[in-house]
């Protein structure tokens, strides 16, 4: 036999961990007001669930952190990596009416700090 030690900390050791937040988002009258789009259907060619649009003046405009092509990592602290677009989406669609969405920001490598707004 042999004792498998469950693995800890190496969750933690993210290299973009600036680009990922948190932004909580109460359900509006019509919902979120955020737009889903698989992204294996997208350029990219990558699973996961990633944000296609954001309607104005939805809760989720009001927060002012989500933007086009943004990824969603996790609802209410259960994670959406690894899982089925369909479900991750329904996932979000039925947790209540306060939602805490762990999201990546879209790759910005490719600006540099050229684009500094000052």
């Amino acid at each position: 036999g042999g004792s498998s030690e469950p693995e800890t900390g190496n969750v933690e050791a993210e290299e973009d961990r600036e680009d990922v937040f948190t932004v909580e988002i109460r359900r509006g009258p019509h919902g979120l007001g955020l737009a889903l789009v698989d992204g294996t259907k997208t350029p990219l060619r990558i699973s996961g669930i990633y944000v296609k649009s954001v309607v104005p003046d939805s809760p989720a405009a009001r927060c002012q952190k989500l933007r086009t092509g943004d990824r969603i990592l996790a609802v209410n602290g259960v994670s959406l990596v690894g899982m089925d677009y369909n479900v991750g989406r329904e996932l979000i669609r039925s947790s209540g009416d306060t939602l805490r969405l762990l999201v990546a920001k879209m790759d910005t490598k490719s600006s540099s700090e050229t684009s500094a707004t000052n």
